[in-house]
Parts: C-alpha cells; structure tokens; sequence
C-alpha cells in the first residue's frame, strides 16, 4: 500500500498536529471529547455490531473494547485502526468486529474497569466461539479496554481462554501483568512514555498516538492466526 492511498494518514496527520495534551484522566473527559470530534470523520464508524445484528460466521472475530470516553463502541483511538490493520494483513479473509458495550467512564477507569465492559465482552466472546465454534476470535483492548480486556480473561477461565487465538492491548494500565490464560498469544504495545501504561492517570499525547502502531498489530494477529 502506497503512503498516499493509507487510510491510517489523516488520522495521524490530525493526531501530529495536536497541540501538547497533558491530562489528569478525572479531569480529561472535556479535553478527550474535544480530539476524539476532530477524529471521528476520518475514521469513519466509531461502532461495529456484527455479533449483535446475528452476522453470518466469519473465518475471524475482533471483539474490542474502547477507551474511556471515546465514542461507539469502538473508539477513535485504536479500534478502526485495527480492524483496517487486520484486513490489510490478512487480505481475503472474512472477519467479523463486534465493539464491546459498555460505559468506559472515567469512574469505571479508576476502579480497575468498567465492569459491565467485562460482562458485554465476555458474553461477545462466549456467543462467538458458541455460535461460530471455527472462527478464530482476537480480543483487544484500548487504555480502560485493556483493562476490561485483562478482567474478562480472569472472569472467563483457563478453558475458555484456551480457545482465543491472540490477544493485543493497546496503552494498557495493567501491562506489568500477564493476560490471565493468554500468556502466550498475548501482544501488548505501549509507548515507554505513556503513563497509562505505568498505572498512572496522567494522558499524555503518547497516550493518543497507537494509531501508529496498528500495522505491528495487525501482522500480529495474522501470525498468530496463521496467515
């Protein structure tokens, strides 16, 4: 793919020419809004509901969760960036992308994560491997997804978790823990001056740049997924 046809460059161009963000997550729902409305045309949709309108199987299943405050239920920040990372890697492959839906307050954000976020993703991730016992599903996460993300793992178990095929969590405030039972397919990408990553609650523009790290994303899941 040629830099100019990318669908990722207007999106990092606005993200590069932000000015400086330095947030106190309690205070950041203004500050958040105000970027995430600059982003949301250039993304396109911010909610993917595959798994809800009963979509036919697909060969692969992204269920992801959102960041606090961001719009749908996908986000702006990582979630489309993913999806689009994921379908460039792995060309021809039938996928189907289901937003987890959940509050992502800020409030959920400081109590570890929203926990209806870990009830609507576990319940995503149980009708996906029920229904469609052959997709391959990718559970992903962004800053609070990450940690709805690490909470369903737990919530669900070793046996459940056994047949996830990869894991990638994006800006994740629990990176110095394992993802419980994906240990081993688990990719989780964080900026070494994020401060999300290190538990913290101070957003930073590192915070807000994982846009640019969705191609490593997705030639992740298309290694671990085979391709």
């Amino acid at each position: 793919m040629s830099r100019q046809s990318n669908p990722l460059n207007p999106f990092l161009s606005i993200i590069t020419n932000l000015p400086p963000t330095n947030l106190l997550v309690d205070g950041a729902a203004a500050g958040l809004t105000n970027i995430e409305g600059l982003l949301v045309p250039v993304v396109g949709g911010t909610t993917q509901s595959d798994l809800e309108t009963n979509k036919p199987c697909a060969q692969m299943t992204i269920i992801f969760a959102r960041g606090t405050t961001e719009p749908g239920n996908m986000g702006v920040f990582a979630g489309p960036q993913l999806v689009q990372a994921v379908q460039t890697a792995m060309p021809g492959t039938s996928i189907n992308v289901q937003g987890v839906n959940y509050t992502a307050t800020i409030q959920g954000y400081l109590a570890g994560g929203g926990t209806d976020g870990t009830t609507s993703m576990t319940n995503f991730v149980n009708q996906a491997l029920t229904t469609c016992p052959d997709t391959k599903v990718v559970m992903s996460g962004y800053s609070q997804g990450g940690q709805v993300v690490h909470n369903t793992a737990k919530a669900m178990g070793a046996a459940t978790m056994a047949k996830i095929n990869s894991v990638v969590i994006f800006g994740d405030p629990q990176s110095q823990t394992p993802v419980t039972g994906a240990e081993n397919k688990t990719l989780v990408i964080c900026h070494s001056d994020d401060n999300i990553c290190s538990n913290g609650d101070l957003i930073l523009p590192a915070h807000l740049t994982y846009g640019f790290d969705s191609p490593q994303a997705g030639q992740y899941v298309a290694k671990m997924a085979g391709a």
